[in-house]
């Protein structure tokens, strides 16, 4: 059974002793902590019913469609849930943090609607927070920080005016080691091990008594192997033996790993249900061992787009931007369009994309969710060639969306394009530029760094609700710069 808010006070009920209505929660307004700044922004979406109510209809879609919402045992509220996902992103916490703030922050609990007289020493299990926190989907955060940016336009845009926005990438990291064939070929054989062992135990079936001691076989010869360099040395009988001793150790690894793999196939066979997890390691490790030889034996490179940079995290792509210091980072890019407001309006993970590739999409995108979009601004690696049509990524956007784009071409401009990037519009746009990268900073010191969740589903997950973590700051931020007028006004 799902409450949205069962401690709040309904009409026609008496209210409860401990509990604080939301709207009465009191914030300092001169506090800069984050945590007062996400509360802040959630009250304020609570204190407008419209907005509640639409919120509420969300957060509805998390809970599973076998469960009934007024049946059984009565688990964590909706509002607590969402509360508690905005935290975790918004302030970049584990779920240790999460927990020990949710059970002894006063603040976080009265704006979760936590009984402080009745479950004052109430503590709440870690396994509950992620389970709870977990039922969170893409879907669900699109909608809603989408919203909160209406919102926050509502009260903090006039009218009248128009949204000027600007659109850039970064690369969200994924939670993986840096990867050679050969330690991805260890993890193969790890999981490998741990899978076949697993069930070799549960069904009480011979070999695999020992996996402890193969898997630390393998972990001493890939060890071993890492440690190996090539001689420096100007004889050409040292540099022969040190090569041939590093090849033999090499076919001593792939034997090793090769008859591991052999005999999980055996018990993969002898199994009804033939293990599908099994297999997808399998083929990992076999796919290593075949780059291992032909880049070791035959000398053949492995084109970029045949290769997996991790089994864990199959989506992870080897990405290079060029920055200074990073020679590559290990995820997926990640685009996002913001407002003059600082309010996230929309985000797209680009798996296998290019800035040249969504450019367009991010547009129409924005100006359909956003109608007073009227410009948006981008850097060089958004702009495209001319197509078969003689159109670039300006010209479909200024066509087929309707607002005005502001790209700079790349290379040496002609007479058009000067005349174009010389005028007074364009110029106060790309100074306006940078501010994007202060929102993209602001992300990734707001969790948006390196994902902690497993799985393309997760990633997809976290990156959604670090935007609505985002925007409720941004939005709690501005209501208290107003509050924090309004008294001083007062005071004077």
């Amino acid at each position: 059974m799902r409450e949205l808010l069962s401690t709040q006070l309904k009409a026609g009920k008496t209210p409860l002793i401990g509990v604080t209505p939301i709207e009465e929660v009191k914030f300092d307004p001169k506090c800069r902590d984050e945590i007062t700044k996400i509360l802040r922004g959630l009250q304020e979406m609570y204190i407008c019913e419209e907005l509640r109510l639409e919120i509420f209809d969300i957060l509805k879609q998390m809970l599973p469609k076998n469960i009934s919402p007024q049946k059984g045992r009565k688990g964590m509220d909706l509002w607590t849930i969402f509360v508690l996902g905005v935290l975790r992103l918004g302030c970049n916490w584990d779920y240790d943090k999460l927990k020990s703030c949710f059970d002894n922050h006063i603040k976080i609990r009265e704006m979760a609607g936590v009984d402080l007289f009745c479950d004052l020493g109430k503590v709440t299990s870690l396994k509950c927070i992620q389970d709870n926190v977990s039922l969170f989907t893409e879907k669900v955060s699109d909608q809603i920080y989408k919203l909160v940016a209406r919102f926050g336009h509502q009260h903090f845009l006039p009218k009248t005016k128009e949204l000027h926005t600007r659109c850039d990438s970064f690369v969200f990291l994924s939670n993986v080691h840096f990867p050679t064939d050969f330690n991805l070929l260890l993890d193969s054989i790890r999981v490998v091990i741990s899978l076949c062992s697993s069930k070799a135990e549960s069904l009480n079936l011979p070999g695999w008594r020992q996996h402890a001691n193969m898997w630390e076989k393998a972990r001493a010869c890939y060890n071993k192997l890492s440690k190996m360099r090539h001689s420096n040395s100007k004889k050409d009988e040292v540099k022969e033996k040190r090569t041939q001793d590093i090849n033999d150790q090499i076919n001593y690894y792939l034997e090793l790993a090769e008859g591991y793999f052999k005999k999980a196939v055996q018990l993969q066979d002898s199994l009804d249900d033939g293990m599908p997890v099994l297999k997808t390691y399998l083929d990992y490790g076999d796919l290593f061992i075949k780059q291992i030889k032909r880049r070791v034996f035959d000398d053949i490179k492995t084109p970029p787009e045949d290769k997996v940079y991790s089994i864990f995290e199959p989506y992870t792509e080897w990405i290079c931007k060029g920055k200074a210091g990073v020679r590559q980072e290990l995820g997926v890019k990640v685009c996002i369009v913001d407002d003059q407001l600082g309010f996230i309006l929309n985000h797209r993970v680009m798996n296998k994309e290019q800035d040249t590739d969504v450019a367009v999409v991010m547009a129409k995108e924005s100006k359909d969710y956003f109608p007073l979009v009227a410009s948006m601004s981008f850097d060089k690696g958004f702009h495209s060639k001319r197509d078969s049509a003689g159109a670039t990524n300006r010209t479909k956007i200024e066509k087929e969306v309707g607002i005005k784009a502001f790209i700079p071409v790349k290379g040496r401009p002609n007479k058009e394009d000067q005349h174009r990037q010389s005028s007074p519009k364009f110029i106060a746009a790309r100074k306006q530029h940078p501010a994007v990268e202060s929102a993209i900073n602001a992300l990734a010191s707001h969790g948006l760094d390196r994902c902690p969740d497993r799985g393309a589903v997760n990633y997809n997950r976290y990156v959604s609700m670090a935007m609505t973590a985002s925007n409720i700051h941004r939005l709690g931020a501005l209501f208290m710069a107003r509050d924090l007028k309004r008294s001083q006004r007062k005071a004077a």
